[in-house]
């Protein structure tokens, strides 16, 4: 929202290119030098940022099998821990080991040796294994003989009966052989060498027997009808009649499908990790780039197709990137495919070391997705001149700040002016019209969910889940009052919003303090917003408010000397009377809320103090009418009538308008974005649904699942959403793209 904006975010849209920002960012102004103190109208910066994410991790790119397997044993989970080998088919036909059959280096990874009579590798029956006259069966095998009339058996199924197919290496030969219902065996055969790899694959498809090596075909033999169901384990390396293989076998497939001789060719493709090389360390100031190149070798075997390679950057909010180009197709084995990326860092992080995460992509194979990780290390250097750090200028909520363990807690010492400086309680304490008064003014605001509230015409339903999630877990003083020392609420940051000064209405802005309500063991969708005017009569109180912020970022971060420093500030805006022309001399304007902990859907309310009691009362949500509104030929009257003003975002939005109540008692977050039928002007549309409650925690308009600093847990910071650090929404209306980034504009309105 503008001005009185909920939940700290402010509105702006635009479609300013990120050479725009970076035109901006080189501006000068405010804090570092002079300063505009006008109507606290907003500037048009915006950045486009990439998401942060977590590091995906590399993969090895398993090999590509063409149709289903009935079974697919690749050997490289081969342990001697233990003697089970996984079925990579998916089937979950598990594979046993004996003891002596030892695992090895091998064609791909790990395989097994077979060097003694008793090694084997065996397969329990399964119901897949009847292949009827439909048949394919393929190992990568390095025998250390050939020679002679000993059987050596690469897979086999068999028991003492006889075989239903069997592939072997025999007398200088590798066969193929299948056994009909009919008792029939056919067999086909080729040469094969002694101590190289080569791929054996045998194929019936009710017709013919056919030999493949090396993903050609090598020899054939005619057959006709079902192989015979012999209801045998799969044997790999060995049989019942000790005819075992001697040599190394690796990635055994078997499939009853019939396959091609394309597709036998496919099986002999083995695919090994790319390298990855990003050079070379890069570092630079704000808005200069820098340039990295990112070289990707394909290592996998000669036999494989090429591959398409592709570069997914994971930035951070604040440093821009670009990947130029975004594929490259074509890379065959033994090529390098070369990316650049770009990377400008912004003032909205600070200076330092950054690592970026990447992940080169395979993204035409589903099964070979990842290629590889890594990081990209990018160090940015503070500008001469003026610098703006946004995390602890403009919004602060660094653990070291929000666990402060002296001014978030009692625990310092009694009379130390830090001690639960920055708690609820305190803020209370220095806002009701008594310290003693605090606990009744907090517990009468979380009364008005136990029942309806009429709030200008409007009726706010009751949200009783109050009573569960607040007050059941709050704990009560003896004399019964809440005990506000353990209040549910946790600290998430400290916000500064100069940008939001209005002299005309006696301030220099706000600041903020927003809580998290922490309850029932975890964090509650569930936020409270403070927001208070920072009192100023003149340019120079404004510009004196500006100064201070700004010299936070010069100060040893983290530290007591900055944690002293920010004190200081938020004394002068939340301490007793701050503000003494104001209700209780507090500089209080609103306190708003944001939940979806208690009902369905979000809500959010506002509360203001009273000038009669000096208690938080119900208030209209500044800037958003009923949501009865939306769509309504009402609502299409007032843009177009405000136009101008709402263009300027310096408009109001009436308690009343046609006659009738119009500003809403409450704003929930259930619509898509603000629009009506007869709306003139899509950007004054696209503004004024940007300043209400729900246009600016909106999906359809900010891309904002809802809550722009999201709750967190004890230990940890919260998450900002992409509206604050930059985010590509369409426009609902026109689907045009706009860059929105409201902590670079509010960088830019601070300098």
């Amino acid at each position: 929202m503008r001005n009185l904006s909920f939940g700290f975010a402010h509105p702006l849209a635009t479609k300013t290119s990120a050479a725009a920002v970076l035109a901006l960012i080189a501006l000068g102004a405010a804090a570092c030098g002079s300063h505009d103190v006008g109507e606290g109208s907003s500037g048009d910066a915006a950045l486009a940022l990439d998401p942060a994410d977590e590091p995906i991790g590399s993969a090895i790119a398993p090999l590509s099998a063409p149709r289903s397997a009935v079974g697919f044993w690749r050997f490289d989970d081969c342990d001697s821990s233990t003697t089970e080998l996984s079925d990579a088919s998916g089937n979950g036909s598990t594979a046993t080991r004996s003891a002596g059959a030892a695992c090895a280096q091998a064609k791909s990874g790990l395989g097994i040796s077979f060097d003694d009579s008793n090694d084997t590798v065996t397969i329990a029956d399964d119901p897949r294994f009847t292949f009827g006259q439909n048949l394919a069966v393929a190992a990568w095998v390095n025998p250390t003989s050939v020679s002679g009339s000993t059987v050596r058996t690469i897979a086999q199924e068999r028991n003492n009966s006889g075989s239903s197919f069997s592939l072997v290496v025999q007398s200088n030969e590798a066969r193929f052989a299948v056994t009909l219902a009919n008792g029939r065996t056919v067999t086909a055969r080729a040469p094969i060498q002694a101590n190289v790899w080569t791929h054996v694959a045998g194929i019936y498809d009710g017709s013919l027997v056919r030999l493949f090596l090396d993903g050609a075909q090598a020899g054939q033999a005619s057959a006709t009808g079902a192989i015979r169901d012999i209801n045998a384990p799969i044997q790999i390396g060995n049989n019942p009649q000790r005819q075992r293989f001697a040599g190394l076998i690796d990635e055994v497939w078997v499939s009853a499908n019939p396959l091609t001789g394309d597709e036998i060719a496919q099986l002999t493709c083995i695919r090994h990790p790319g390298t990855v090389v990003a050079t070379p360390e890069s570092s630079g100031p704000p808005g200069t780039p820098v340039t990295y190149q990112i070289a990707v070798t394909n290592n996998d075997e000669a036999e494989c197709s090429p591959r398409k390679y592709g570069l997914n950057l994971f930035g951070r909010p604040g440093i821009l990137s670009t990947v130029s180009p975004g594929s490259i197709p074509d890379v065959g084995p033994g090529s390098t495919a070369t990316f650049s990326v770009t990377v400008t860092g912004t003032e909205a992080v600070d200076p330092g070391v950054y690592q970026l995460t990447y992940d080169v992509i395979n993204p035409d194979s589903p099964d070979s997705f990842f290629v590889a990780s890594g990081n990209l290390t990018y160090e940015m250097i503070a500008p001469a001149g003026c610098f703006v750090r946004t995390n602890r200028e403009i919004f602060v909520k660094h653990l070291s700040v929000v666990e402060d363990p002296i001014r978030t807690t009692f625990n310092g010492p009694a009379g130390d002016p830090r001690t639960g400086a920055w708690t609820f309680a305190r803020l209370m304490e220095d806002m009701a019209p008594t310290p003693a008064d605090a606990p009744a003014m907090v517990e009468q605001m979380f009364d008005t969910w136990l029942s309806d509230q009429a709030v200008n015409g409007f009726t706010v339903p009751a949200r009783p889940a109050i009573q569960q999630v607040v007050f059941d877990e709050w704990p009560r003083s003896p004399d019964g009052s809440l005990d506000l020392r353990q209040a549910p609420l946790m600290l998430l940051g400290i916000v500064n919003r100069i940008d939001v000064r209005n002299l005309a209405e006696g301030h220099a802005g706000e600041g903020r303090f927003v809580f998290g309500v922490f309850s029932q063991g975890f964090a509650q969708q569930f936020t409270l917003i403070l927001e208070y005017k920072l009192p100023a009569s003149t340019e120079a109180d404004v510009l004196a408010w500006a100064n201070d912020w700004h010299a936070l970022g010069n100060l040893p971060f983290p530290s007591e000397e900055y944690n002293a420093a920010l004190q200081a500030i938020t004394t002068r805006f939340a301490g007793r009377n701050a503000a003494p022309g104001r209700p209780n001399g507090s500089a209080l304007g609103q306190l708003r809320t944001n939940e979806i902990a208690l009902s369905d859907p979000w809500e959010l309310r506002e509360f203001v103090l009273s000038p009669q009691t000096g208690f938080l009362r119900p208030a209209t949500v500044k800037l958003t009418p009923d949501i009865g509104f939306d769509g309504s030929a009402t609502l299409a009257a007032y843009v177009n009538q405000n136009e101008a003003a709402i263009l300027l975002e310096q408009h109001t939005v009436p308690d009343t308008f046609q006659g009738s109540p119009f500003l809403a008692g409450s704003s929930l977050n259930n619509l898509t974005a603000w629009m009506a039928p007869g709306i003139l002007n899509n950007e004054a549309r696209h503004k004024f649904s940007l300043n209400t409650c729900n246009g600016c925690h909106g999906a359809a308009e900010t891309g904002t699942p809802f809550l722009h600093v999201n709750v967190r847990a004890p230990g940890n910071e919260g998450t900002l959403s992409g509206f604050m650090t930059g985010i590509e929404v369409p426009d609902p209306v026109t689907g045009a793209p706009r860059m929105l980034n409201d902590l670079a504009r509010r960088n830019q309105d601070l300098r």
